[in-house]
C-alpha cells in the first residue's frame, strides 16, 4: 500500500515521494511554483533583511528595464504584432465610422450622471486622436434650492 498526499495547490491525489520529508505540494511546475511562492512569502515576512533585499533587487532590476522603452523595444522585435495590431485598429475605426462616432472616445464618460461636489477630471478633444494627450483637473461645485450666484447686501 502506497502513502498519498493532497497537493495543496491543485487538490489532487498523488503518490508521496519518499525523498522529501513533508510533502504538501505535486511535482508537477504550477504546484511547483505555487510552493515556491509561497515560501518566499512566508521568508519575506518572517525577515525583515530579506524584503530589503528584494526591494533593493527590484529596484535595480527597474533601473535596469525602463518602462518607457519596453513597448518600442517590444514594437521593434516583433514586426508581426505591429502588423497584426494595425489590422485590427484599421478595423476598430471603421466600426466607429459606421456607427457615426468621429473618433474613439470612453461611452460611459458621456452617460449623463448627477453632479456632486468633488473634483472632476476633464480633458481636451483634439480631432484625429485616439489618446487623451493632458489631463485637467477641476472643481465642480453643484449649487441646490435658491442659493444664487453672486451674493449682494444691501449697504
Amino acid at each position: 500500500m502506497s502513502i498519498t498526499i493532497t497537493c495543496r495547490h491543485c487538490g489532487k491525489t498523488v503518490p508521496h515521494n519518499p525523498r522529501i520529508k513533508s510533502q504538501k505540494y505535486c511535482s508537477s511546475r504550477t504546484c511547483q511554483n505555487a510552493r515556491r511562492n509561497t515560501s518566499n512569502k512566508l521568508r519575506s515576512i518572517k525577515n525583515f533583511e530579506s524584503r530589503l533585499l528584494r526591494a533593493a533587487r527590484n529596484k535595480r532590476w527597474r533601473e535596469a528595464h525602463c518602462s518607457h522603452k519596453y513597448q518600442s523595444q517590444y514594437r521593434a522585435t516583433h514586426p508581426e504584432y505591429v502588423k497584426h495590431n494595425r489590422i485590427l485598429q484599421s478595423k476598430r475605426n471603421k466600426n466607429c465610422q459606421k456607427d457615426l462616432v468621429p473618433m474613439i472616445v470612453k461611452t460611459y464618460a458621456l452617460s449623463p450622471q448627477p453632479l456632486q461636489d468633488g473634483v472632476y477630471t476633464g480633458f481636451e478633444v483634439k480631432s484625429g486622436k485616439i489618446v487623451k494627450t493632458y489631463a485637467l483637473m477641476s472643481q465642480i461645485r453643484v449649487l441646490t434650492g435658491n442659493a444664487s450666484l453672486f451674493s449682494s447686501k444691501p449697504g
